[in-house]
């Protein structure tokens, strides 16, 4: 009997000793606590009119927004998302329990409205030359369009023959589109101008339309015989794939030009003294055109050139800027000015 009731006791002391010597998950760690707080926000430089939505996570990469109260300027807010209806900087900051976050500061700007109409021109290369007895077709198509409108920019590039007005650059720039002979009219680069050209002046009149996503200002200023160019673009947007080309050309040259028209300047087979406008003196850009950065709603594009030696009279002399697709080898939009002319971007209201 007693070596049972020891055997016993022998017993309870070891689950005595087992449950003492064992601690529980709860005795061996110890509960992570949150000791700080960061605030976020998508943007820190918004527009007048928009919303931001803000967001906590504690130190253990919790998320806290929902348990968080938010502060604008000091002041508490309902939930955690602010409208900003008046331009200026803000303040935003965050408390959860005893803690609080870092201080954000948001930067807010009137919108601005963006143009996105402006006035549009069509651009008529007229490829030609002096020698050339049918070019007066469509040097008289030219003088007629420019009698029915302004939005006209025409450019006349001479090739072939003994012309003095043949440029090398010219020369390069029809072999670029295609031309082969003259005359030749490209209207906005894609369409063929259809001969006798002064018959089809509605062919170049219904190429303007009433408005164009692209606008281009040009302004100049010479130098000790440099022509400094600044071309600012406006758009509501502007694809990578558009380009700018850049021309110098000059108005009132002379020469004797051949004519095969009878009932053209008076029938005359020679026309003496004949009058050239817009005659292609040098490239400002690459051939090809040169690549806009784009940057917000407006950008300006800057060159520095000599003046081309073959241009007669400074006076005489205008810069043509047209912007292309290049996907599509489209004029978006063309404008010229006078070297030394200052002009605005022409936005329609």
């Amino acid at each position: 009997m007693k070596k049972n009731l020891s055997l016993k006791v022998s017993l309870l002391l070891l689950l005595v000793l087992f449950v003492g010597c064992t601690k529980t998950e709860n005795d061996t760690e110890e509960t992570p606590l949150v000791t700080a707080i960061t605030l976020s926000v998508g943007q820190t430089n918004l527009f007048t009119g928009t919303s931001s939505d803000f967001s906590v996570t504690s130190n253990l990469g919790t998320n806290l927004t929902s348990q968080t109260v938010f502060y604008v300027n000091n002041v508490e807010i309902p939930g955690n998302s602010y409208s900003f209806l008046v331009a200026g900087t803000y303040t935003v900051k965050a408390e959860y329990e005893n803690l609080t976050s870092n201080i954000l500061q948001i930067i807010v700007e009137d919108q601005i409205v963006i143009p996105t109409q402006f006035v549009n021109r069509v651009l008529v290369e007229e490829y030609s030359g002096t020698w050339c007895g049918n070019c007066p077709r469509i040097l008289y198509g030219t003088q007629l369009v420019k009698e029915q409108t302004d939005k006209e920019v025409s450019v006349q590039i001479h090739l072939f023959g003994n012309d003095p007005f043949i440029t090398s650059q010219g020369n390069t720039i029809a072999s670029q589109q295609g031309v082969t002979g003259v005359p030749t009219g490209k209207i906005n680069r894609t369409i063929n101008w259809s001969g006798p050209q002064y018959q089809n002046v509605n062919q170049v009149i219904s190429e303007i339309k009433p408005s164009s996503a692209v606008g281009i200002a040009i302004n100049s200023a010479i130098t000790a015989g440099n022509v400094n160019i600044n071309i600012a673009l406006g758009y509501a947007s502007l694809s990578a794939e558009t380009k700018l080309i850049v021309y110098i050309v000059e108005d009132n040259l002379f020469h004797t030009q051949a004519n095969y028209s009878s009932n053209l300047y008076g029938g005359l087979s020679s026309i003496p003294n004949f009058e050239y406008d817009g005659v292609f003196r040098s490239l400002v850009s690459t051939t090809s055109g040169d690549v806009i950065t784009v940057s917000g709603n407006q950008v300006q594009k800057n060159y520095m050139v000599t003046l081309p030696t073959n241009v007669s009279n400074i006076n005489n002399a205008k810069i043509v800027a047209f912007l292309i697709d290049t996907n599509t080898n489209t004029v978006l939009n063309v404008r010229q000015a006078s070297i030394g002319q200052n002009q605005e971007l022409e936005i329609i209201n």
